[in-house]
């Protein structure tokens, strides 16, 4: 009966997916798209209050709470390439800057600059004095340990490019001496290892807890001084 359950909850779940932001759904049209009973879609729903919006028979979804279902869809078996075609990569890397911002970061988005002969961007540059973090969003990743190292170095040639022109870059507040830059890369699913080659790859329901615990573990990571 759990597998059952799981499996009404991720079709659902996929169905929301689907759906526009803020778009109000009746429970009618879901229960004909997906196949699954009126009832048994309200249950399952009710079950989901704090990702959803449930009034009057109809469902609504908020633009962070599309994050937390593309989560929850994977968490329960749903296939990363289905999930990541419904989900913006400017909702991710929003989601993202969202994040950092609560937690008091002076948050860039869609950074570019020019450093060692070429052109570079960075989705998000998270400053807070000592830290400057080079946080690039990667929802459409497949779940492949190949493909997550070589998008983990990639990070560290950015972080390099950036601290390369940082004199010239306009950041407020502006980093400088005794300041430390460390790349970071933010994925939909849960990656296999949380580190490689000293680069953090955070799975994004996790980027609250890894910010509160980044000064206990900086010694493990691949950070660049200034």
């Amino acid at each position: 009966m759990r597998n059952l359950d799981q499996i009404i909850k991720r079709e659902v779940l996929k169905a929301l997916l689907r759906a526009k932001t803020d778009e109000k759904l009746s429970l009618s049209m879901l229960s004909r798209e997906i196949g699954i009973p009126r009832d048994v879609v309200e249950e399952t729903l009710s079950s989901l209050k704090n990702l959803v919006d449930l009034e009057d028979g109809k469902v609504r979804i908020g633009e962070d709470d599309r994050i937390r279902i593309a989560v929850l869809c994977l968490n329960l078996g749903a296939d990363v390439s289905y999930v990541a075609r419904y989900l913006d990569w400017r909702e991710f890397e929003r989601f993202t800057a969202s994040i950092l911002e609560a937690y008091g970061y002076t948050v860039y988005r869609g950074f570019r600059f020019k450093s060692m002969g070429r052109r570079w961007e960075i989705d998000v540059v998270a400053l807070k004095r000592p830290t400057v973090l080079c946080l690039n969003c990667k929802h459409h990743l497949r779940q492949n340990w190949s493909i997550l190292r070589k998008a983990a170095l990639e990070e560290l040639s950015r972080a390099e490019a950036f601290k390369q022109a940082l004199n010239r870059l306009k950041l407020d507040p502006k980093p400088s001496k005794g300041w430390w830059i460390l790349p970071v890369l933010v994925t939909l699913f849960k990656p296999r290892s949380r580190i490689y080659e000293g680069i953090p790859i955070v799975q994004i329901t996790e980027l609250r807890n890894f910010l509160e615990e980044l000064a206990l573990y900086k010694s493990f990571f691949k950070t660049l001084n200034l």
